[in-house]
């Protein structure tokens, strides 16, 4: 979080969405957090191609209006008496934290919305540059202005795919110039946006703005739905289509810290990606089209060609069973009447996969791909991965059921996004199981309409993600039993909620296909081709995801920072790989080094080192120890007496005096990383968990807490105390005067 008052120079990384646009028009910029919305709107008019010759307006979580005061003065706005003026407000005064939102609506008639997320806030080293820059995105930019926002801007691009002389409506001249200029949707140069960025200057606001006058209830703090939401919310956590609300004083969770895992070898995950149905189809289609193969004005194949294509390369086989591609006769009088490529889905996908991957080019009219072998190692792995993180990307902008638009669309990307969660931090092979988690929210929660509502959409969410994740060989997928379409469930419990009267009733049905115990629900887990590509997407959001042995070489403070969060089962086989690597002297050196400094993340350092330093047995090892303990570096002297005090088979054993001082310091050091995160109650649930520090224990031992001679020993101790009153009010009150005597003693 920003702190108020004179920081180091940073910039904010900032997402931002053209919404409504499928496949997602997105932009990733970064800017300095000091400068102005007014430069946002700015860099944003750039970015996505906008002239600039119509009205905008901001608007933060709390429902206040940001823009150019003087042109919105006379235009109601529904925002009460005030709209904050965008050239005196700063980023980072109304993006405060990673994770927090802006709207961004340009063109009142035509309502171009954009979302604004602060994805990370990067420190920016003394003396650089302040700049405007685009380090990502998809598609290029909208072709046109004043065409009827997102629905207009896609009738022009599908007319785009139209062939020749069949346009008609108000697009299709349109339509003939972007394609005689040679348009390519798809495109994205992120060199020559950032090439344009540079005519936009940083302004630089100092000082914290005023916010507008106006309403200020709006949504509050919003945070995404975590897996625990997913499997237990009910009806009276979250409004139904409602992100989870986390209050107006609550920021937004922390990024998760995820479990290490491992990852196949290279050659192992280039084969599966070879062996995924569709990557193999359009690899064959590219082979296919080796020597050049004629495409129409859509940028497809010509029917004739379509149909050799389907037939001699089989493609029909990626056909569902339900399908008329599926069976050979249907298949035939499918194919005879065929009028365009784009009709047959088994062509489609493959086709337009091996375009956007370059695996086949087309010039001049003409498709040209290479050999399948063309395409191998690294860069076909690559080239899969992107090709989910697309996918994902679609999914986290639009949701993730086709048609479902507004908040429950936005309910099913977030619901979509706790079960990408839950896979990755699922055990190599297990499953995950809508019927254990169907069981979890049944045990959380109420029987109700909007909670079968709720229940309804994640049954359709699950089945939705997890055969898009399918279809690319990131999951095994198991649909349930029965053959009800989860989304049709889904549909008849909205329209019922809602008021309507599906089938002529307005009541919920009695029981339905979600609400039988006897059915056996879908299922899906991460192969080890969705395990590498989910984590590459994960580190492209700014995820920290680890791989167990990837702190091998790293040093010891590295290793220590990288080892919170791991199991014992875990943290042991990453030491021992860390220790294969260097010598046990080196390794206390390193490691005892590491544990110099203060602040929560030292400490939190310090409380690994012990666990590692236990094991050192070696005599050389001890003799660092001792030299360490000997020192009077603060930490370091502390950890090495610690560790030698339970060393029992050490030569020269430490003082049992100066081992009990250090044990107690080193306490109050543990206890100072919950303290330092503003947690009293985790701090006391901490406190009473660990055996050493119940209040059976410290009977004796209070009274000499406050002569420890460690930066947060009062605030430890004062927090203790006002957090115990309600577990032992005598140990609390012994606290707190324990809690004034170091603060006066400070």
């Amino acid at each position: 979080m920003r702190l108020d008052g004179k920081t180091a120079p940073s910039d904010l990384q900032l997402k931002i969405v053209l919404h409504g646009t499928r496949p997602p028009l997105w932009r990733r910029l970064v800017l300095p957090s000091d400068t102005s919305l007014g430069t946002l709107h700015d860099a944003i008019q750039v970015a996505f191609g906008w002239h600039g010759g119509h009205l905008h307006l901001f608007t933060d979580e709390f429902g206040r209006g940001y823009g150019d005061a003087a042109r919105l003065t006379d235009i109601d706005l529904g925002f009460g008496r005030g709209v904050g003026d965008e050239d005196t407000t700063a980023l980072d005064d109304v993006l405060a934290e990673e994770g927090a939102r802006l709207r961004y609506v340009y063109d009142f008639g035509d309502d171009w919305e954009h979302g604004i997320t602060l994805e990370k806030t990067l420190p920016r080293p003394v003396g650089a540059e302040r700049t405007v820059r685009c380090v990502g995105g998809r598609r290029a930019d909208a072709p046109a202005e004043d065409i009827g926002g997102v629905s207009g801007l896609a009738e022009v691009l599908g007319f785009l795919d139209t062939p020749d002389g069949t346009w008609d409506g108000p697009y299709g001249e349109l339509a003939a110039e972007l394609r005689a200029a040679g348009y390519d949707p798809a495109a994205f140069d992120r060199d020559a946006i950032t090439a344009r960025l540079a005519e936009v200057t940083p302004d630089t606001v100092s000082g914290k703005a005023k916010p507008p006058a106006g309403d200020r209830s709006g949504r509050g703090g919003v945070r995404r739905l975590t897996a625990e939401d997913v499997a237990l919310c009910t009806c009276g956590q979250c409004g139904v289509g409602d992100p989870v609300d986390a209050g107006a004083d609550g920021p937004a969770e922390d990024v998760p810290v995820l479990r290490p895992v491992t990852l196949a070898p290279q050659e192992d995950l280039v084969a599966a990606v070879r062996g995924v149905p569709l990557f193999d189809a359009a690899l064959r289609l590219a082979a296919w089209c080796h020597e050049g193969r004629q495409v129409t004005a859509g940028r497809v194949l010509r029917p004739a060609l379509a149909r050799e294509a389907v037939e001699e390369l089989q493609l029909w086989k990626l056909a569902g069973h339900d399908s008329p591609y599926a069976d050979a006769v249907a298949r035939a009088r499918a194919l005879k009447s065929l009028r365009s490529a784009k009709d047959v889905a088994v062509l489609d996908d493959p086709w337009w996969l091996a375009v956007d991957g370059e695996m086949i080019t087309i010039r001049g009219g003409r498709a040209s791909g290479g050999a399948a072998t063309d395409f191998t190692g690294e860069d076909l792995l690559e080239f899969w991965a992107a090709t989910m993180g697309d996918l994902l990307e679609e999914i986290g902008e639009t949701g993730v059921l086709d048609g479902w638009h507004g908040e429950l669309g936005e309910l099913t990307a977030e619901i979509a996004d706790g079960l990408v969660g839950l896979l990755y931090d699922a055990p190599d092979d297990a499953w995950v199981d809508v019927d254990d988690l169907r069981a979890k929210a049944r045990e959380a929660a109420e029987n109700g309409p909007e909670f079968d509502l709720f229940r309804a959409l994640f049954a359709a969410s699950f089945r939705a993600l997890g055969e898009g994740l399918a279809l690319l060989g990131a999951v095994e997928y198991e649909s349930g039993d029965g053959d009800d379409s989860a989304e049709e469930t889904l549909r008849t419990l909205l329209n019922a909620v809602v008021g309507q009267k599906p089938g002529g009733s307005g009541t919920l049905p009695v029981t339905s296909d979600w609400s039988r115990d006897d059915r056996r629900g879908d299922r899906m887990r991460l192969t080890p081709l969705g395990r590498y590509g989910l984590r590459a997407y994960l580190m492209e959001c700014g995820v920290p995801a680890p791989l167990l042995g990837e702190y091998a070489e790293a040093d010891a403070g590295a290793l220590l920072q990288g080892l919170l969060g791991y199991s014992p089962e875990e943290l042991r086989r990453e030491v021992e790989g860390w220790l294969e690597h260097r010598s046990a002297a080196d390794a206390a050196v390193g490691l005892l080094d590491a544990c110099a400094g203060a602040g929560h993340e030292a400490a939190a350092k310090r409380a690994v080192a012990q666990l590692v330093l236990a094991d050192l047995d070696d005599p050389r090892a001890l003799r660092v120890l001792r030299k360490a303990a000997a020192s009077d570096v603060e930490g370091c002297r502390q950890v090495a007496t610690a560790t030698l005090g339970a060393h029992l088979g050490a030569t020269a054993p430490v003082d049992p005096a100066r081992a009990e001082e250090a044990g107690l310091w080193l306490l109050i050091d543990g206890l100072s990383i919950l303290a330092g995160a503003g947690e009293t109650e985790e701090l006391v649930r901490g406190f009473l968990e660990n055996w050493n520090t119940a209040p059976e224990a410290l009977e004796q031992r209070v009274d000499e807490l406050w002569r420890v001679e460690h930066l947060a020993t009062a605030q430890v101790l004062a927090e203790l105390g006002e957090g115990l009153r309600g577990v032992d009010k005598r140990l609390a009150k012994r606290m707190r005067t324990a809690a004034n005597k170091a603060h006066s003693r400070r």
